[in-house]
């Protein structure tokens, strides 16, 4: 039994770092440049002491800052003693800085993106040997491949992103509870579920989702231990249980996070203070300036719910598709095998996870990006998982062929290789995959806007012989294409486009040898709207076109026509 599930957890490493590591620096996203500038400012904190600058508003990104800065602790660990001070993170300071000093940028997100490559997977083979302590080893290996091979998950946990961590943090937490529950209360169970808590609130405050799911568990529990128990014993028990979990989850987010250190109050109220803000008055308090209870409301969640229910539904795979079928199939069945009774647990508790995250979001105020959902997505994936081994499980008395170890282990393998296939035909965006019968079905593909493809427009303009002296003017300029491009890199702004005469847009094209945007500026409003119909007087010098992802265009300034000027100068 050891030695299998040491082959196990080894084949369960090779899926998750295999499909992750390969070309980790190959494009930068939108989001990341930013998290890079967050994360030097929490290095610089340490490195001064100074440990009440350690936040970062209501995310609190945590975890992210940690993940910098080991980065920097390998890369560029000389960084905090220049005495330059914390970068303005929404300003283009941080990188002309590193590369002052003769370090990358994009070497510095590598480093960062494959320590939380590591991270997550080794919280993944947390999630396998909890879930081996509910059932079979080869059901386990089943449920956490496919989930950790989910094209969606399994691109976003390749990005220095929050969205990822904060999925596997909560679902350790909240398989973590259910075994400490029904497998014999082993204390470092229940102390590995509050830590992965703690994770989950470190890496961002939505994470406070997961708290009815976890309420939930041990309300169950509870009811179940009345009948040998009684009201009182059982109730005080499990009222201990929660007790010690928070006790467990306290510790260890204060121990992870400096600030907790030396300004709790104002660590707490940067975190809860603006996420309250953000969800119930729309804006940061920087914005609000203070909490308003009178003022709060919630957004008409009925849209929302079934806007991110359809999103489930566009980047689940055929096997995910086909596993849920089977799951609400098994569900209502009556069937003697006990994997069925904590089947139907596990559905339950992993059901109302993804309710409860896309519950969240809904009804929330202010900006909400399909990728908050992850948790939601990762549940799915695993309930998925449970209707294929509820299938094996439903089989196995009905054909005995299907208790053959030869026949269940090329089942699994065949599940888990049309899974990562299903990934690996939108490498290297992983994320951008739409299940191909809904695509099928509505004649459309959704098309993503995350800076995929600038690594390619900036690859196309370093082949010309005076690249180092070119000035590009790009949208999406700040690391999707400024981390690959050996010339300038000026940053275009959307706001550009609404100074009446586009001032600030002229003044730059006039520095700039070459303009570079993508299909996805022109809808953001009308004044972007009619700066891209102005460039229809000019013809691309090339264009690069990319499966699921927004077309870029790049023009060579001096071929703007005067009709272009006239036309965004009104």
């Amino acid at each position: 039994m050891k030695l299998r599930k040491f082959i196990l957890v080894l084949l369960l490493l090779a899926v998750v770092i295999a499909p992750r590591l390969p070309k980790l620096d190959s494009f930068v996203t939108v989001d990341e440049p930013f998290w890079l500038s967050v994360g030097a400012n929490f290095y610089y904190a340490l490195g001064q002491r100074e440990f009440e600058n350690t936040v970062y508003e209501y995310h609190p990104a945590v975890t992210t800052m940690w993940l910098v800065t080991g980065a920097f602790l390998v890369y560029f660990p000389d960084f905090r003693g220049f005495g330059q001070g914390y970068f303005d993170v929404d300003k283009n300071k941080f990188d002309p800085f590193l590369l002052e000093h003769g370090k990358s940028p994009l070497e510095l997100l590598y480093y960062s993106r494959f320590f939380q490559v590591v991270l997550i997977a080794f919280f993944t083979l947390i999630l396998f040997l909890l879930l081996s302590e509910l059932m079979g080893l080869g059901e386990s290996f089943l449920l956490v491949a496919l989930a950790a091979s989910a094209p969606y998950f399994l691109g976003h946990s390749r990005l220095l992103n929050h969205e990822a961590m904060v999925a596997t943090f909560v679902l350790t937490s909240v398989l973590g509870m259910i075994v400490y529950l029904e497998r014999g209360r082993k204390w470092y169970v229940l102390f590995i579920s509050a830590a992965a808590a703690a994770l989950a609130q470190l890496t961002k405050s939505s994470a406070m989702a997961m708290f009815p799911v976890i309420g939930l568990i041990l309300v169950v529990s509870a009811f179940q231990a009345m009948k040998t128990q009684g009201l009182g014993r059982a109730s005080a028990d499990h009222v201990k249980i929660l007790a010690l979990w928070i006790l467990g989850l306290v510790v260890v987010y204060v121990a992870l996070w400096p600030g907790m250190w030396v300004a709790p109050g104002k660590m707490l109220y940067e975190v809860y203070g603006n996420a309250f803000s953000y969800a119930f008055q729309g804006a940061r308090l920087q914005v609000t300036q203070e909490l308003q209870p009178s003022s709060f409301k919630l957004a008409a969640g009925g849209g929302m719910i079934k806007g991110f229910t359809d999103y489930l539904i566009w980047r689940g795979t055929p096997v995910m598709w086909a596993g849920n079928l089977l799951t609400v199939a098994f569900l209502f069945m009556r069937a003697k095998d006990p994997f069925f009774n904590i089947f139907r647990k596990l559905v339950l508790y992993l059901s109302v996870t993804a309710f409860m995250f896309i519950l969240l979001f809904s009804v929330a105020q202010g900006r909400n990006s399909a990728h908050y959902i992850m948790t939601s997505h990762v549940s799915m994936d695993i309930t998925a998982g449970l209707g294929w081994c509820a299938l094996l499980a439903w089989l196995g008395p009905r054909w005995r062929l299907m208790t053959n170890t030869k026949v269940r282990v090329p089942w699994i393998t065949a599940l888990v290789i049309l899974q990562l296939m299903s990934a690996l035909s939108f490498y290297p965006y992983y994320y951008t995959y739409s299940n191909p019968i809904m695509v099928w079905r509505t004649g459309q593909l959704p098309i993503s806007d995350y800076g995929e493809g600038f690594e390619q427009a900036a690859a196309y303009l370093a082949q010309k012989a005076d690249s180092e002296s070119l000035k590009v003017f790009a949208f999406r300029g700040r690391g999707p294409f400024s981390f690959f491009f050996p010339g300038e890199t000026i940053i275009l702004n959307p706001l550009f486009t609404e100074e009446p005469g586009m001032g600030s847009m002229l003044e730059r094209l006039a520095q700039a040898d070459y303009l570079v945007i993508n299909d996805a500026l022109g809808p953001r409003t009308e004044r972007t709207a009619l700066f891209v119909q102005a460039l229809n007087a000019a013809a691309p010098e090339h264009n690069i076109q990319i499966k699921a992802v927004q077309t870029i265009h790049i023009y060579r300034v001096a071929d703007l026509p005067p009709s272009f000027y006239e036309t965004i100068s009104k």
